[in-house]
């Protein structure tokens, strides 16, 4: 299935809440995991009050050992969207990625449901960087401001040159339009999300309702959600023709 792997530039653009927000929109007809690959330790099982286990960690070292399959090892959090949770020990989720990172990647490829992998910060050196490198897409997420675009831009040609082709996903929290961030990154902009502080927050109500479909957030979500579904269908109608 889509494995679609989400990084930021720098500082914190909302990958979380966005990868989130993405699970939310995604077609009804698709089965979808948001799995946490930040190095920087998860957030999700402290939002949600859930033990971290399962979760990355045990389907890494399940995975070692041949047996890993990706939905015993989730959690349901939110309204119905399913979560493969990391601990909050950087230390913990570094150890698995570093270890276990390609065969991960792997497992998320050759899964029946669709990826959603939140990679935080995005560097050559992030131990997610075996993730993206699998992907069907990464998606490196910047605000329009001069510091970050600058920023990746030699983030971008970086990343090449691990085999990672990064399309930009805009935060709209700048003055830069997006042909003129896309001109100066060197690098497709494939879709902009809105700053929804409202939106945002009833992603981590605990009382499982969804915020409203007509928010800014879910609207921009569930087109950037078939923006990177229609790939892949194409592929496959291609290859059964």
């Amino acid at each position: 299935m889509t494995v679609i792997a989400l990084g930021a530039v720098k500082g914190a653009p909302g990958v979380s809440t966005t990868t989130l927000a993405l699970a939310s929109a995604w077609p009804a007809s698709r089965d979808v995991v948001v799995a946490e690959a930040d190095p920087d330790g998860g957030v999700l099982a402290i939002r949600w009050h859930l033990q971290p286990e399962p979760g990355m960690v045990t389907l890494a070292t399940a995975i070692r050992s041949g047996r890993g399959a990706l939905p015993a090892h989730t959690h349901v959090i939110g309204a119905g969207v399913r979560a493969l949770v990391a601990p909050p020990a950087a230390e913990q989720v570094r150890a698995a990625l570093s270890v276990a990172g390609d065969a991960l990647a792997l497992a998320f490829a050759r899964g029946d449901e669709d990826v959603l992998a939140d990679c935080g910060r995005l560097t050559t050196t992030s131990p997610a960087i075996a993730i993206c490198q699998h992907a069907d897409m990464t998606l490196l997420m910047l605000r329009p401001r001069i510091d970050e675009v600058v920023v990746a831009r030699h983030r971008v040609a970086a990343l090449r040159q691990v085999g990672v082709d990064p399309s930009l996903l805009l935060v709209r929290d700048g003055p830069y339009q997006r042909d003129e961030v896309a001109t100066a990154v060197e690098a497709p902009v494939i879709g902009e999300i809105p700053f929804d502080r409202r939106a945002a927050q009833a992603l981590d109500d605990h009382s499982g309702r969804a915020p409203s479909g007509r928010s800014p957030l879910l609207r921009s979500a569930r087109h950037l959600a078939e923006a990177l579904i229609a790939p892949s269908l194409a592929l496959r109608a291609g290859g059964h023709g």
